[in-house]
């Protein structure tokens, strides 16, 4: 988006609220199609993300990291296991506990994913220079953060 003379569109360029919303709203709209592209959602990329990230982790960590109601995450498990992206086994030390973990099909599909991920992300941001793209991560992370998120 440019600015421009009109008075609308100049006084929404002034609302960073705005701004956020509407950058967020297209970035959501690539990220999901390229989703669908692989039949994920977004709470599944995030788990499949995650546990390449960390490793093994539990059902309950990996819900609550990724902002997933544990009710719902039963279901986001179940479909990433029946398509062989994880494998969850019992916590030998506490059998109510379940690890999670990514399997050889999860390991292949995450590097696919972040190399698609990165192209969205380059495309979005290649108005920016070096810079700015990593002053402009700085800030999204303070804002995560104090977001608590």
């Amino acid at each position: 988006m440019k600015s421009s003379d009109d008075p609308v569109e100049s006084g929404l360029l002034l609302s960073s609220g705005y701004l956020l919303a509407r950058i967020g709203m297209e970035s959501r709209r690539l990220w999901t199609r390229m989703l669908a592209q692989h039949t994920l959602t977004p709470h599944q990329f995030g788990v499949i993300i995650a546990l390449a990230s960390c490793g093994d982790a539990s059902q309950r960590q990996l819900s609550a990291t990724l902002g997933i109601d544990p009710r719902n995450a039963m279901a986001v498990f179940d479909i990433l296991e029946e398509r062989d992206l994880i494998e969850r086994r019992e916590d030998p030390s506490d059998r109510r506990r379940h690890a999670v973990r990514l399997t050889q099909t999860g390991l292949r599909k995450t590097v696919e994913l972040r190399r698609m991920g990165e192209e969205i992300e380059r495309e979005m941001l290649k108005g920016l220079s070096v810079s700015e793209k990593h002053g402009l991560h700085e800030l999204l992370v303070k804002l995560f953060v104090t977001m608590a998120l």
